[in-house]
């Protein structure tokens, strides 16, 4: 782990590093205390202020079928909320890779391949954000409801702590999704999805589609019953509930 005072963003730091030393390793994390110009995904804003949350990049580099890459989120998903779990804090996955708990925003996740000229490599930079020591105060400053590990424990935490124990809880699923993609971490995913036959909204671009939810095809695609009963599948928008 490589930690920085300050960055602007962890993702692109890391991004132009592996673009600038092809062979960058496997496993290499970018940690900001203070991050300046973080993004999100829709391109939202990802800040963060000394010791109050965490922000984090890490390199995943290696020979990956292209119809696993988009389910890399999940899986990431899958361990923000096993760490959660070690933690006392039970939580729901919003599609694609928003994490909560009671329904707020805990964490959220952004994937972006980086072209290393390399064939047979598929180099992803995953940014990670965890809201850790973030105030009441703080939190009702953001254009969604959100909460922190303080909030829901009422203590400080150390946010170096965290990170390593995140690292820990973030393996045996990535691991899984590598070797078999989203089928090898499906099972783990449903526990923390929509209940079957829920209404759910998606924004996909300038449209808003609703429908039932529908369960995941296999590369974790979300799948939507629509009232005409045709069925819909996405793999990129903006989730809600109805």
């Amino acid at each position: 782990v490589e930690w920085h005072a300050s960055l602007p963003s962890t993702n692109t730091h890391l991004a132009e590093r592996v673009k600038a030393v092809p062979g960058a390793p496997a496993g290499t994390v970018i940690a900001a205390r203070t991050q300046t110009a973080g993004r999100g995904r829709q391109q939202r804003d990802w800040l963060t202020a000394p010791r109050r949350n965490l922000t984090f990049s890490f390199l995943w580099n290696a020979a990956l079928e292209p119809r696993h890459v988009p389910s890399m989120a999940q899986a990431i998903s899958v361990g923000i909320a096993l760490f959660l779990q070690q933690e006392g804090l039970e939580s729901t996955i919003k599609w694609p890779n928003d994490v909560r708990v009671d329904g707020k925003k805990i964490s959220g996740i952004l994937c972006e391949m980086v072209n290393t000229g390399s064939p047979g490599q598929t180099a992803i930079v995953a940014g990670i954000g965890l809201n850790v020591n973030m105030s009441v105060e703080e939190a009702a400053m953001i254009d969604q409801p959100a909460t922190s590990l303080a909030i829901k424990t009422g203590r400080d935490w150390d946010v170096g702590a965290v990170l390593e124990s995140l690292l820990n809880a973030l393996a045996g699923p990535l691991n899984r999704w590598a070797s078999g993609g989203f089928a090898e971490i499906y099972d783990d995913y449903i526990r923390h999805a929509p209940e079957p036959g829920t209404v759910l909204r998606v924004r996909d671009g300038g449209r808003h589609v609703g429908g039932v939810f529908a369960g995941f095809n296999p590369h974790g695609a979300l799948r939507l019953a629509l009232d005409d009963g045709t069925e819909r599948t996405f793999y990129s928008g903006d989730l809600s509930v109805e």
